[in-house]
C-alpha cells in the first residue's frame, strides 16, 4: 500500500520540480510583485492630493521622490540578496523575504498618511523586487538549459512586462469605478496565489545542475518532464578529471564585474531602466495637464503600453537563434524614432490623442524586446569564465550575483530616470525630455552594435546591400581591398 501510494504520488512531485512549473512559479512570483508595484502609481497622485493635500504644482516632485525611493531600495538591496542566494542551501529563503516585504509594503501604502510612511512603503517595494528579480531568474538559469534559456526567459519576461504596465492600468480603472480599497484588495489576494505555488514548487536540489547540463538535450521547455537534478558528492568532485578549484581570494561578484560584455550589458540595463522609469513617472502629470485625464485615463494610458507584452515569448524564440544582442541593439535602436515623435504631442485635438495612443503601443513594442535579451546575456560571462577557469565561482556558482548586478544596474536608472525626467519637464519641457531619451537610446544602440562583432558584422552586410543598391559598391569593395 506504502508503496502503491509512493508510486502515486511521483508523477505529482515529478510535475512540481520541472523546469516547466518552475518556470511558471517564477514568472507568477514576478508578475504578483512587478503588478502591485505598478498598480499603485496612479494612486499616487491622488493620495499625494487628496490625503496628503499637496498642491497640484508638487505632484510631479513627489511622484519623482517615491519612484526614485523605490530605486535606491532596489539598488542596495540586490547585490546582498543575490550574495546570500547564492552562498544559501536553498533559494527559498529570499524567496520569502521578498513576499513578506511586498506584503508589508502593500499594507503600509494602504493606510499611508504622511509622506515618510510612503516613502517607507516605497523602499519595501524595492527590497521585494530584489529578491523576486535575483532570486527568480537566477533559479530559471539554474532549471533550463542554455538552448532554451531565450524562451524561457521570454515568458518571464512577458509577465515582467505585463504586470509593470497592467498593474498601473487595473489601478487606475478599479481607483476610478470600485474605489480605493479595491485596489489593495486585489493585491493581497494576490500575494496570497503567490504563497500558494512557492509552496507547491519544488526547487533543484542542486544550483549546480546549471553547469553540468547535459549536451544535446532539447526536450520542449513546456514538456512533462524532470530536469536530472543530481547532487554531486564531495568524492565524485574529487575524482573529476581536470577539475580546478579556485583557490583567488577576489569574490565571485567583483570577478564577474570585471567583465567587459557583463559590463556592457549593465550599462545597457542602466539606460533600459532610466528611460522606463523616465517615461512611468511623467505620463500621469502629462495626461492629466495636456488631455484632462482622471486615474482612470492614465490606467488606460499604461493598458497601451500593456498590450505589446504578448510578444516576449517571439522575442525569446529569436534570442535563441539569432543572439541577445541582436535583438537588444535593434530595440534600443526602435526607441529613439518613437521618443522623437512624442514630442509633437502637445495639445488636447483628438489627433494628438490618437497619435499619443499609437505611440504608446509602439513604445510598449520596443521596451517588451530590450530587457529580454539583456537578462539573458548575463548568463554567457559566466559560463564562458566556468570553461577557461572551471570552479572560479565554487560550488555555489554566480548566477544569483550576476542577477543582482543587473538588478542594481536596472535599479540605478530607476533612481535617476524619474529625478532626471521630472527636471527636464519642469526646466525645459515635455518635448526637450523626449529628445534626451531618444538620444540616449541611439547612444546605447550604437554601443551594444560597436562591441559586439556579429552585430557589427550584420550591419557591415546590411550597409553593402544598401550601397550596392545606390551604385557604391565598388567604391568600397576598392576601400576594403585596400
Amino acid at each position: 500500500m506504502t508503496m502503491d501510494n509512493a508510486k502515486q504520488k511521483q508523477p505529482w512531485s515529478d510535475f512540481r520540480s520541472s523546469k516547466s512549473f518552475i518556470v511558471i512559479v517564477v514568472s507568477i512570483a514576478i508578475f504578483a510583485d512587478v503588478f502591485i508595484y505598478g498598480m499603485v502609481i496612479p494612486l499616487i497622485p491622488a493620495i499625494l492630493r487628496d490625503r496628503l493635500h499637496l498642491p497640484d504644482d508638487q505632484l510631479q516632485k513627489w511622484l519623482s521622490i517615491l519612484l526614485a525611493t523605490f530605486g535606491g531600495a532596489l539598488l542596495l538591496s540586490s547585490p546582498v540578496v543575490g550574495y546570500f542566494a547564492d552562498r544559501g542551501s536553498s533559494r527559498k529563503p529570499p524567496f520569502v523575504i521578498g513576499l513578506v516585504a511586498v506584503a508589508g509594503s502593500t499594507v503600509m501604502f494602504w493606510m499611508a498618511r504622511t509622506p515618510t510612511a510612503m516613502i517607507v512603503a516605497r523602499m519595501l517595494q524595492g527590497v521585494a523586487d530584489a529578491a523576486m528579480w535575483t532570486v527568480g531568474n537566477a533559479l530559471v538559469v539554474d532549471t533550463v538549459e542554455k538552448e532554451q534559456l531565450g524562451s524561457a526567459m521570454g515568458y518571464v519576461s512577458m509577465s515582467m512586462t505585463v504586470g509593470t504596465m497592467a498593474g498601473p492600468a487595473l489601478g487606475g480603472i478599479l481607483l476610478d469605478q470600485a474605489g480605493y480599497d479595491s485596489v489593495f484588495i486585489l493585491a493581497l489576494a494576490m500575494i496570497g496565489i503567490d504563497i500558494v505555488f512557492r509552496c507547491l514548487m519544488i526547487e533543484p536540489q542542486s544550483k549546480k545542475a546549471s553547469k553540468n547540463r547535459i549536451d544535446g538535450e532539447t526536450d520542449p521547455l513546456l514538456a512533462d518532464q524532470q530536469p536530472s537534478y543530481r547532487t554531486t558528492t564531495g568524492d565524485e568532485e574529487q575524482a573529476s578529471p581536470g577539475r580546478v578549484v579556485s583557490t583567488s581570494s577576489i569574490p565571485p561578484i567583483v570577478r564577474l564585474a570585471m567583465s567587459g560584455q557583463l559590463l556592457i550589458v549593465l550599462l545597457a540595463s542602466i539606460v533600459d531602466g532610466a528611460l522606463w522609469t523616465s517615461f512611468e513617472s511623467t505620463i500621469p502629470v502629462f495626461v492629466i495637464k495636456t488631455f484632462g485625464w482622471d486615474s482612470f485615463g492614465i490606467g488606460m494610458s499604461f493598458f497601451a503600453l500593456t498590450i505589446p507584452a504578448i510578444i516576449s515569448p517571439i522575442v525569446g524564440y529569436a534570442i535563441d537563434r539569432y543572439g541577445p544582442r541582436v535583438v537588444s541593439s535593434i530595440s534600443f535602436a526602435s526607441l529613439t524614432p518613437i521618443f522623437i515623435s512624442f514630442r509633437f504631442v502637445t495639445d488636447d485635438s483628438l489627433q494628438s490623442r490618437i497619435v499619443f495612443i499609437a505611440l504608446l503601443v509602439a513604445t510598449g513594442f520596443s521596451f517588451s524586446a530590450v530587457l529580454l535579451p539583456l537578462m539573458v546575456e548575463l548568463s554567457e560571462p559566466i559560463e564562458r569564465q566556468e570553461r577557461e577557469f572551471p570552479g572560479t565561482f565554487g560550488d555555489a556558482g554566480a548566477s544569483g550575483q550576476a542577477y543582482g548586478l543587473h538588478s542594481s544596474a536596472w535599479a540605478c536608472g530607476t533612481l535617476a530616470g524619474p529625478i532626471l525626467a521630472g527636471a527636464l519637464v519642469e526646466t525645459v519641457g515635455w518635448e526637450v525630455m523626449n529628445l534626451v531619451l531618444a538620444a540616449m537610446s541611439g547612444g546605447t544602440a550604437v554601443l551594444l552594435v560597436s562591441t559586439d562583432d556579429k552585430v557589427g558584422q550584420l550591419v557591415w552586410r546590411a550597409w553593402r546591400v544598401v550601397a550596392g543598391g545606390l551604385g557604391l559598391g565598388s567604391g568600397l569593395d576598392s576601400r576594403v581591398e585596400g
